[in-house]
């Protein structure tokens, strides 16, 4: 199969110009000039920008039916409590998985072939998710703490269940944060994770007030888990800022993704680059609850390999990790339009720990692309012609297959 476009971006390598993407069973073969393979081609993209599948490294799609039921805007810690009483009130499987099959469709129409994925209810989202098309690392969800402490077994084992493992489903665990789960809840997530070689997500300072609650047991937080009756005087103090402490408790590593870390110091983002881990910014949520400027800049400074996400629709209008870097570009261009099409694509990938697959455009890796029309007055550039503009994804492959709109595609000749 041939895939021609005005422009092919394998962000690897330079952007060529008339390109052409050779598959072969569901794998790149070749990445070349137009014509190839004497002139025939099965798909004619026109003038459009061919790209890798773009990755969202952060997000929970069994809240996708929860969209616009609690504005950000009230607040951090008020938007959390609310929608913890919604999802423990949520006593039906079927708008759950509705909610899921819709997140992920979703996500493939707007460009997105992988996500990191966030579940509570792991055995019943992956189910969903296990026979693709898109490709999920699907971390189980782990909270633990104060008289619940009592569930982190069971919720441990849930989430490293691998019975649902498949080509397009890889498995993860997430210990949800250190203001939900107890140092020896992390501890023992780590292990298991380390044990079975998989990757591990965690919420960490995405407030200010969670490192009042790890340095001390006090603030906002503290006050959030005993009204949910989640707190109880064993609860052992960090006595650390988050990072602090993740870091003096093994969780920092090359295998670990970290959301959000919106407020960090100097000191801290030098021990993030020291440790290897991951972070994924999301910048339209960050945007929702009113946080001050993210410190990403600095962080890739520092040699931290920073990635974008959308986190849920639970807080943000679409998942589309295009509009993200877009946001981002409008408003630091200066930092390029290529690093924000990285930290959607071979960064992303890298930090689900997929880059051998998914991430970029070249020979053995999969087909997984997507199109996006030039704007016909916009930047010369392609790559700033698509961050630039507000154009939709066209076309969406996985494995070289037309996942979105349709298989049907007329073939061209020179």
């Amino acid at each position: 199969m041939i895939v021609r476009a005005k422009f092919v971006v394998p962000v690897t390598g330079p952007i060529i110009e008339n390109g052409a993407v050779a598959v072969s069973d569901g794998v790149i073969t070749d990445v070349t000039s137009w014509p190839a393979s004497g002139g025939h081609c099965d798909h004619d993209l026109g003038e459009a920008v061919l790209l890798p599948g773009f990755v969202n490294t952060h997000t929970h799609l069994e809240l996708s039916h929860l969209q616009g039921r609690v504005d950000p805007g009230i607040g951090f810690v008020e938007w959390l409590e609310s929608l913890g009483r919604m999802v423990r009130a949520d006593d039906d499987p079927a708008a759950r998985v509705a909610g899921v099959k819709r997140g992920a469709r979703e996500c493939i129409e707007l460009g997105v072939t992988t996500v990191g994925d966030i579940t509570r209810r792991p055995s019943e989202t992956r189910a969903v998710l296990r026979d693709g098309p898109l490709r999920v690392v699907s971390f189980g969800e782990v909270i633990a703490i104060g008289p619940i402490r009592t569930m982190l077994n069971a919720r441990l084992q849930a989430a490293t269940q691998a019975d649902h493992v498949s080509n397009h489903l890889r498995i993860g665990v997430s210990p949800h944060s250190p203001y939900t789960v107890e140092p020896s809840g992390f501890h023992a997530c780590r292990c298991k994770a380390d044990e079975l070689g998989l990757p591990m997500t965690i919420h960490v300072a995405e407030t200010p007030d969670e490192r009042l609650f790890t340095s001390a047991h006090d603030g906002p937080l503290r006050a959030f888990l005993e009204r949910v009756d989640a707190w109880d005087e064993n609860v052992e103090c960090p006595s650390a800022s988050p990072v602090e402490f993740l870091d003096r408790i093994g969780c920092l590593g090359p295998r670990t993704l970290l959301a959000h870390v919106n407020y960090v110091g100097a000191e801290e983002i030098q021990i993030l680059a020291r440790s290897g881990a991951h972070v994924v910014y999301c910048p339209r949520t960050h945007a929702a609850f009113g946080h001050a400027p993210h410190p990403y800049r600095e962080m890739r400074r520092a040699g931290i390999n920073v990635c974008l996400g959308t986190d849920s629709l639970a807080s943000n209008p679409s998942l589309s990790v295009l509009d993200e870097a877009r946001m981002l570009y409008a408003k630091y261009p200066d930092e390029g339009a290529k690093s924000y099409l990285e930290m959607i694509t071979l960064c992303a990938a890298r930090a689900l720990g997929w880059d051998d697959v998914v991430g970029s455009l070249s020979p053995g890796m999969a087909a997984d692309m997507t199109a996006v029309r030039l704007e016909t007055d916009g930047p010369d550039d392609p790559l700033a012609n698509v961050l630039g503009s507000d154009e939709l994804p066209v076309q969406t492959f996985i494995n070289g297959t037309v996942v979105y709109p349709s298989p049907r595609e007329p073939s061209c000749e020179t």
